[in-house]
């Protein structure tokens, strides 16, 4: 082992040393400081000792004055976690009641007992009326329910009846102690425990929604569907103070929803322990656990709704096959957390968060009868909370880390970009200038070469028919060695726009256009009418690039317009765009042709020449302005073609 190795061991036992010893401090402090069973508050007084108790009974205020009561058991709140620990038999279904006398001082605010949740229904007396009913407790009408609620008690004597019944439930009878204070440190208490669950509560549902956001975005992430769920499932949870005071009439539901999240998290945990031990412990070890999580996920729902009410006894087992289970998988998440440490270094804090969980699990169990928070949460919800910020620790470093190493590729992506762009701009410029020498080098010999030809031809040289079918093909290769050369000057001058681009108005451009390609019109005997809109606009484009691509269209229209004929050009503005539509009343385009009429080279043309060019620089210069040109005919009648130009709009 290197020196390095045992450097990063002792540093991840003392993490971990360090983890188990903050996490033990928290426990001490929460066990003395915020216990009933253990606080010294003068302000609130736990009603935990001395009530008598009346199992199957539910004795009235009137039995107590008449004497028809049997002896009581006196008992503190939590001694039972349900009726099948006090009886014969182990069922936890059946009644009781249970009995308290007070004497209170004056107090001019008032008294206030705030009473947990009682499972599973139950009905209160205070000075012999009834003051509350929660659910049904008459066995042959029995209807659950649970709920949280403060009573208001008089000075003096105070004598407090509450009748339970349980007949649905695992839990039964008063398992929480009620809490007697001054109205408003029982109302001030309240608020803080509110404040504190809606922490634990809505900070995980907010982790939840972004990482399942994220990971429904991406779909190739399970980590963050795993961490969603887990602040999820947690938030589940700890919603139940909400439920139990509200009085929302859930049912077992709510019991359902509180136990089956808290295993669903567990299934989680297993989840996100294997992705950090992964090649480090046995995936048949997680798989085994997460199998046993999934399970205890779905027991709450089958015992409950199926189980108990064909086999109540079964209740008597279902507590200790329960905390059995959570004691395995709090020595699995604590092993698996300490192991894996020590393997890998760089998830220790993350690990030691599952580690602390399971050791609150531990505290749980252990602490079972005489831990009830007074102000705050459970031991488990600490840890749950822990384990939620450490994980939305991890899902930012991971975030971050993608962040960063995309970041990285879009920059290299960028220089990589930048340099071939500029390697293509050079050889694109490198190919115009080669292109427009040669252009211009071999525009001299073929000029020479035909003048001879014009000469010998116009010469009285006697010629036979040999001789003038070489002078011929001569002539022909000629003038195809011209047209390319003058493609090669017309492609330069088209794809080298020198000017910049500038504000244009419509109406003034359009007017000049007009008159400056009226000669074409009047030369041909064509009938050229401009129409315009009685509102200017502007265009933010080159100038002479412009004229060039609607004198092209008006040229090869007056080239196809017979004596007589006729040429439009109307304007129309639009909400962000101009129209310019150019129609004749000449030959037409026949509809074979009209699909290739814009592109490179294709012509309908018979001479030689240049061909092919005038219509696909059009279309490609209005594109280039971020435009677009359609054109439709119906041959013998007309055709129209339409230029769609983006207005410019001033800022």
């Amino acid at each position: 082992m290197t020196k390095e190795a045992e450097r990063n061991i002792r540093i991840s036992i003392l993490i971990l040393a360090f983890s188990f010893l903050s996490a033990g401090i928290l426990f001490w402090v929460t066990y003395h400081y915020d216990n009933k069973y253990t606080s010294q508050s003068k302000r609130l007084c736990p009603l935990i000792d001395q009530w008598e108790y009346y199992p199957d009974h539910l004795y009235e205020p009137d039995d107590f004055k008449s004497g028809a009561v049997s002896d009581p058991e006196m008992v503190y709140i939590g001694q039972f976690g349900n009726f099948s620990q006090d009886r014969n038999g182990g069922s936890p279904f059946g009644t009781a009641t249970y009995r308290k006398c007070l004497t209170l001082a004056h107090e001019p605010q008032g008294w206030l007992l705030e009473l947990p949740e009682v499972f599973s229904a139950c009905r209160i007396f205070i000075n012999g009326e009834k003051v509350q009913e929660i659910g049904n407790v008459e066995p042959a009408h029995f209807q659950y329910g649970v709920r949280n609620t403060l009573l208001s008690l008089p000075d003096g004597s105070v004598e407090l009846i509450i009748q339970t019944s349980n007949f649905s439930h695992y839990y039964s009878g008063m398992t929480y102690p009620p809490l007697l204070g001054r109205s408003d440190d029982i109302l001030g208490n309240l608020a803080v425990r509110f404040i504190f669950y809606a922490l634990l509560c809505f900070f995980p549902l907010g982790g939840a929604a972004a990482s399942i956001a994220v990971w429904a975005h991406r779909q190739q992430e399970p980590l963050y569907l795993t961490y969603g769920l887990l602040c999820l499932f947690f938030s589940i949870h700890t919603l139940y103070p909400f439920i139990h005071w509200s009085g929302i009439g859930l049912g077992e539901f709510a019991y359902v929803a509180e136990d089956s999240s808290y295993f669903a998290m567990l299934s989680c945990m297993v989840l996100l322990t294997y992705w950090l031990t992964r090649r480090v412990l046995p995936r048949r070890l997680h798989m085994v656990f997460y199998l046993m999580s999934v399970i205890l996920c779905i027991m709450p729902a089958v015992s409950i709704y199926i189980l108990f009410p064909l086999f109540p006894n079964a209740i008597a087992w279902y507590g200790t096959v329960i905390s059995l289970a959570k004691l395995v998988m709090c020595i699995y998440l604590m092993s698996s957390a300490f192991y894996g440490a020590l393997k890998r270094s760089s998830s220790v804090w993350l690990l030691s968060g599952n580690a602390v969980f399971g050791f609150g699990i531990l505290l749980d169990f252990i602490t079972g009868g005489q831990f009830e928070p007074i102000r705050f949460g459970w031991q488990n919800e600490y840890c749950g909370f822990l384990m939620v910020v450490l994980f939305t620790g991890l899902i930012i470093q991971y975030n971050r880390k993608i962040i960063s190493e995309n970041q990285h590729l879009t920059q290299h992506l960028q220089e990589e970009v930048s340099l071939k762009t500029a390697s293509l701009t050079s050889m694109l410029n490198e190919r115009k200038k080669f292109l427009s020498a040669v252009a211009h080098d071999l525009k001299g010999p073929a000029a020479v070469i035909q003048t001879y030809i014009d000469f010998i031809r116009e010469s009285e040289v006697d010629m036979d028919e040999e001789m003038e079918r070489y002078l011929t093909v001569i002539d022909n290769k000629s003038a195809q060695l011209r047209d390319n050369i003058q493609t090669l000057q017309v492609f330069n001058a088209q794809d080298r726009i020198p000017e910049m681009p500038e504000c244009i108005s419509c109406l003034s451009f359009f007017r000049l256009f007009y008159e400056e390609t009226r000669s074409y019109t009047d030369a041909n005997g064509i009938y050229y009418d401009l129409s315009l809109p009685d509102q200017d606009a502007v265009l933010y484009c080159q100038r002479n690039r412009l004229f060039r691509v609607f004198e092209n269209i008006i040229l090869n229209a007056v080239e196809h317009t017979p004596l007589g004929g006729k040429l439009t050009v109307g304007i129309s503005y639009f909400k962000e765009s101009v129209e310019v539509t150019i129609m004749d009343t000449g030959e037409g385009i026949s509809p074979e042709h009209m699909d290739h009429i814009f592109e490179y080279q294709f012509s309908t043309k018979n001479h030689q020449g240049v061909r092919g060019l005038g219509l696909y620089f059009v279309k490609t210069s209005v594109e280039e302005m971020g435009g677009s040109i359609t054109a439709e005919s119906d041959p013998g009648i007309y055709t129209c073609f339409t230029v769609t130009l983006p207005l410019h709009v001033q800022g």
